[in-house]
C-alpha cells in the first residue's frame, strides 16, 4: 500500500485537531503544461544584507545551498556615513563592509546592489540635523561623494555585476524625508553612474508603481524627459496582504505606456514581511516573482549586527547574539529555497495564482520529473484545488492515474531561528485524472508550513 501523502495527512490532521475544512475547495492555481516559459534562473534567491564582513564566517556551502545569487548592502547601522564626516567615511567601516559583501556575492556569481543612501549615512540611524544631498540648494558635498565612490569602485575592481541603487525608499522619513523635487534632482546627478559595466536601478520606492502614486508618476515623467531611465525597475513588496505583485506589474505597464518608458529588468530588491518569511510565504513569493521574470531579494527585518548575519533569516546559530560566532545551521525556510534552487530545474511552466490571490504555485519539469512548489500566503489558510492542464504535452495519456509524492516543509518551534535539516517525505499516493487534466486538493491548516508535489512522467 502507498504511504499516506500530505493530501490525506493534512486532511486527517485538520479533523483530528478539530479544524473544520471548508465544505468546498477554493479554486487554486492552474498549471499549464502546454506553456513552457523557459529555463529556471532561480530569480527569487537574493537577500538584503545578511552577510558577515568575515567572508568565511558562513560556510560557502550554506550560501550556495539555497542558491544565493544576488546581494544588496552597504554597511548600514554599523558606522557613520559620508554625511557625518568625510574623513570618518574614508577610514570607517561602511565601504569596507560593502566591499566585503560585494566580493562574497561575486564569489557565488551573484549580482550586487550598492545602496548609496547607506553609504551617505541615511540608514535609519541619522539624526534630525543630518544633511541630505541638496539641502539648502547645496550639492557640492554630494557631488564629491559620487566622485569618491567612482574612485573607490574603480580602484577595488567592483564594476562586474554591480548595480547602483541611487536611494532607498525616498517616500518615508526613515531614509529621505525631503521633497520629491529634491529627490529627483539627486537622481539626475546620480544617474551619471550608469555605464556599460555598472547598472542603475530605481526608483526603489516602498510603494508600488501606479498612475495614481505621485512618487512613481513624477519620477517616470522626469526620467523619460531627460533620458535617465535606469537599467532595472525597482520597488518593494513589503506591505503584507496589502501588497499585490500582479497589481504592481500592471501599474508598471501602464506607467511605461503613458511615459513611453522601455521595458527593463524588474528587480524587487526587498520582498516579504517577517511573518511571510516562512515556508508557506516564501513558496508564494517565489511563484509570484517567477511568473513575471522578476529578480527578487528577501527583505531583512533584523537590526544592528544581526542585519549583517543569518542570510536574511535563512540561517541560525547557537549564539545568536554574538556577531562573530559560527556553528550555523539551517531553518525551515532555508529548505524551501534549497529545494527551489537544487531540485526545480529543466523547464518552467506557466501558472496562474488562485483567483483570491492567496495561493500560488511554481512548476518545473526536468527529464520527465514534474515538481510543483506551492504556498498559501500568510496569515491565510484554507483548502484549495490545484489544477494541472494539458498533461498530454508531457507525453501522458489524456486519462489514467499518477502516483504523486509529497514533500512537507515545516518549521521548528522557534520559527526563524530553530533548526530544520530537511523537508519531510510523506510518500506517494495514486490519483486518477481524466480529460487531460489532474485536479488535486491542497490543505493548508497553518500559516507557516508548505508542500511540494512530484511525479515522474
Amino acid at each position: 500500500m502507498p504511504r499516506l501523502s500530505s493530501l490525506a495527512l493534512a486532511a486527517f490532521t485538520a479533523v483530528a485537531n478539530g479544524v473544520a475544512l471548508q465544505p468546498r475547495e477554493t479554486p487554486g492555481p492552474i498549471i499549464n503544461f502546454a506553456n513552457n516559459t523557459g529555463t529556471p534562473k532561480h530569480l527569487a534567491s537574493g537577500i538584503l544584507y545578511g552577510l558577515p564582513d568575515n567572508q568565511t564566517q558562513i560556510p560557502s556551502a550554506l550560501l550556495s545551498g539555497f542558491g544565493f545569487n544576488y546581494g544588496r548592502a552597504a554597511g548600514a547601522q554599523v558606522g557613520h556615513g559620508w554625511s557625518w564626516s568625510q574623513p570618518e567615511f574614508e577610514v570607517g567601516h561602511l565601504f569596507k563592509s560593502a566591499l566585503s559583501n560585494y566580493q562574497l556575492t561575486r564569489s557565488h556569481n551573484g549580482g550586487f546592489v550598492l545602496l548609496l543612501n547607506d553609504l551617505w549615512g541615511f540608514d535609519t540611524t541619522q539624526n534630525s540635523s543630518s544633511l541630505a544631498p541638496g539641502d539648502n540648494g547645496d550639492w557640492s558635498s554630494y557631488d564629491r561623494f559620487l566622485a569618491r565612490l567612482v574612485q573607490l569602485i574603480n580602484s577595488n575592481n567592483m564594476k562586474a555585476g554591480l548595480v547602483i541603487d541611487i536611494w532607498n525608499e525616498p517616500e518615508g522619513s526613515a531614509f529621505w524625508n525631503r521633497s520629491i523635487d529634491q529627490w529627483l534632482a539627486m537622481w539626475g546627478r546620480g544617474q551619471a553612474f550608469g555605464t556599460n559595466s555598472v547598472l542603475l536601478s530605481g526608483p526603489t520606492t516602498a510603494g508600488q508603481p501606479s498612475l495614481s502614486y505621485n512618487w512613481w508618476y513624477e519620477w517616470a515623467s522626469f526620467v523619460s524627459s531627460n533620458a535617465s531611465v535606469p537599467d532595472q525597475y525597482v520597488w518593494h513588496e513589503e506591505a503584507g496582504t496589502g501588497s499585490s505583485l500582479s497589481k504592481s506589474y500592471n501599474g508598471l505597464t501602464q506607467i511605461q505606456a503613458k511615459y513611453k518608458l522601455p521595458k527593463k529588468q524588474i528587480n524587487i530588491n526587498e520582498y516579504a514581511i517577517y511573518n511571510e518569511e516562512v515556508p508557506a510565504g516564501s513558496a508564494f513569493w517565489i511563484s509570484q516573482l517567477e511568473r513575471i521574470n522578476a529578480i527578487g531579494l528577501r527583505g531583512n527585518w533584523l537590526g544592528g549586527t544581526k542585519l549583517h548575519d543569518f542570510a536574511a533569516s535563512l540561517l541560525s546559530k547557537p549564539d545568536q547574539n554574538n556577531y562573530a560566532a559560527t556553528g550555523y545551521f539551517t531553518n525551515g525556510d532555508y529548505q524551501v529555497y534549497k529545494y527551489y534552487s537544487q531540485n526545480m530545474t529543466g523547464s518552467r511552466y506557466g501558472t496562474s495564482v488562485s483567483p483570491d490571490g492567496i495561493m500560488d504555485a511554481y512548476t518545473t519539469v526536468d527529464c520527465g520529473h514534474v515538481r510543483c512548489l506551492m504556498g498559501v500566503r500568510p496569515p491565510a489558510t484554507g483548502t484549495y484545488s490545484v489544477t494541472f492542464n494539458n498533461l498530454s504535452s508531457l507525453g501522458l495519456r489524456t486519462s489514467g492515474s499518477i502516483s504523486v509524492r509529497t514533500w512537507k516543509f515545516p518549521v521548528a518551534s522557534d520559527v526563524h531561528f530553530g533548526r530544520v535539516d530537511a523537508p519531510i517525505d510523506l510518500g506517494t499516493l495514486s490519483h486518477s485524472y481524466s480529460n487531460n487534466q489532474l485536479v488535486l486538493p491542497y490543505y493548508s491548516t497553518d500559516n507557516v508550513t508548505t508542500y511540494a508535489w512530484e511525479w515522474q512522467v
